[in-house]
């Protein structure tokens, strides 16, 4: 169920002072040991997940595939689950392939488990037009991919939960990945349980509120009376949801590692009690 969010490794803030990152990779490194210690096998990256550029542009250092292949080195391929996405850019069959070449070079692996066109922010994705951004030519190649053995599974990741839905419909996918938690709850209106009816997998976007509930109860209680855990307010929602396959947690130290395995396991706990 808990999965490992690989965006804190590569989203590395190296550009504030005193960065240190030698440091931060062998945080990162040990973080991903910790977790397949502790049972979890779910790994989600993305190009993406990079050090940001001055220009705000997407970086290619790709630095979250580049460590966490170096994490999993080693390590029974067939007993993880590795997750990663397209680059931003590369919507066209050419590129959807060589973002895909790459990362597997990265991750060390002549596969992977499951293959997400990454969320469209910057344009209108809605129901009506989702397909001019994911057209017939790029369905076709990640068809390929996935008939050539280069990946197991195809998913969609985004922020418009109308266009999720009109992307379960078309059948293409078996996993979706829309922006859903404690505040963000537009998923539980529809999507989920069209997902659940169309056998779709759901694996949420930010599951923990990207810190929002943290921020939240600091602003309400900034004397720090309250004994609430945010994380634990925002995981025990989230796993509400039976349709939600994972997950995916974003994580960078084995401290938080150890956190959230506890959650996870207070809160099934209780619910099978119930």
């Amino acid at each position: 169920m808990l999965g490992f969010g690989t965006a804190p490794i590569g989203l590395s803030n190296y550009q504030l002072p005193g960065y240190d990152q030698r440091a931060n990779e062998r945080l990162s490194l040990d973080a991903v040991a910790a977790a397949i210690d502790r049972g979890i096998n779910f790994f989600d990256t993305a190009p993406a997940y990079a050090n940001k550029v001055p220009t705000n542009g997407w970086s290619t250092d790709r630095a979250s595939e580049r460590m966490l292949g170096l994490a999993l080195e080693g390590r029974p391929r067939d007993r993880l689950f590795i997750a990663t996405k397209n680059m931003f850019d590369r919507m066209d069959a050419p590129g959807i392939r060589a973002s895909l070449e790459e990362s597997l070079r990265l991750l060390k692996t002549d596969y992977v488990d499951l293959f997400r066109v990454h969320g469209i922010i910057a344009k209108p994705f809605r129901a009506d037009n989702w397909r001019e951004f994911v057209n017939d030519d790029v369905l076709a190649t990640f068809e390929a991919l996935k008939d050539e053995g280069k990946i197991r599974f195809i998913g969609i990741s985004g922020y418009r939960e109308e266009a999720l839905c009109a992307a379960i419909e078309s059948g293409h996918f078996q996993v979706v990945m829309p922006q859903f938690n404690y505040f963000h709850r537009n998923a539980e209106l529809e999507l989920v349980h069209l997902a659940k009816r169309r056998g779709v997998a759901v694996a949420p976007m930010r599951p923990l509120t990207g810190g929002l509930m943290k921020a939240l109860i600091e602003e309400i209680d900034p004397e720090g009376t309250l004994t609430a855990d945010p994380y634990r307010v925002a995981m025990q929602y989230i796993l509400g949801f039976d349709s939600v396959a994972t997950i995916p947690v974003g994580m960078r130290t084995v401290a938080e590692v150890e956190h959230n395995v506890q959650l996870v396991c207070e809160l099934e706990g209780r619910r099978r009690a119930a």
